[in-house]
């Protein structure tokens, strides 16, 4: 009867045991989950299914002159930056990491570049940023806020000019990160977050 019992005994706890296992693999999963698809815009929501706009009053300083009707077939990322903006310097590796693993597969980066005074207005200025971030990608100079203001601004009052939108091979809105920054952090959950769902989308729309 002791043998039995102790033999119950074992079974209960080697039970008790693998629930316990079961419970926290679950949880490291739910959890995974919920950090994958927990992030999503405060702003720019409405932009989602909208026809891209065209490009206007560009001055492109790395590449023939782009539009979006040229694009047609590719995604594109299109982030808002500027000189000078701690936000964009954080951003900018993630924007290379982003271009360079993905550019062979139909993706595209543009960088367009919004000034907020004179100085910043230098096309020299902002080259030598491009080189010391190291900026391989179409960037643009949008001197009067023409694009930016067709694209992500319209007379709205936005928490970040610094914003970074993703277009379909359609030329469709499909993905809006409402400004600030995004990159891999274990410091940074929001930036991590926001980097994990701007690469997620990228593969998703890549796949249609």
């Amino acid at each position: 009867m002791k043998v039995m019992r102790l033999t119950t005994y074992k079974i209960i706890f080697l039970i008790a045991c693998l629930i316990s296992v079961l419970l926290q693999i679950e949880g490291a999963i739910s959890q995974d989950v919920d950090k994958k698809n927990n992030w999503k815009p405060k702003e720019g929501l409405e932009l989602i299914g909208t026809k891209a706009p065209s490009f206007e009053g560009l001055n492109w300083l790395n590449t023939e002159p782009l539009n979006i009707e040229d694009l047609k077939g590719k995604v594109i990322l299109i982030r808002f930056w500027l000189v000078g903006c701690p936000l964009c310097e954080h951003t900018a590796p993630a924007l290379v990491e982003l271009y360079n693993k993905y550019k062979n597969d139909g993706f595209i980066v543009i960088g367009i570049h919004h000034p907020k005074s004179e100085e910043a207005k230098d096309p020299n200025l902002v080259r030598r940023a491009l080189d010391a971030f190291d900026f391989d990608f179409p960037v643009a100079q949008d001197s009067d806020w023409k694009v930016i203001n067709a694209y992500w601004l319209g007379g709205k009052k936005r928490s970040f000019t610094s914003s970074s939108i993703l277009i379909d091979k359609n030329s469709i809105i499909r993905f809006v990160h409402d400004g600030g920054e995004f990159y891999k952090s274990e410091n940074n959950p929001d930036a991590d977050l926001a980097y994990q769902a701007i690469e997620e989308k990228i593969q998703e729309l890549l796949g249609e």
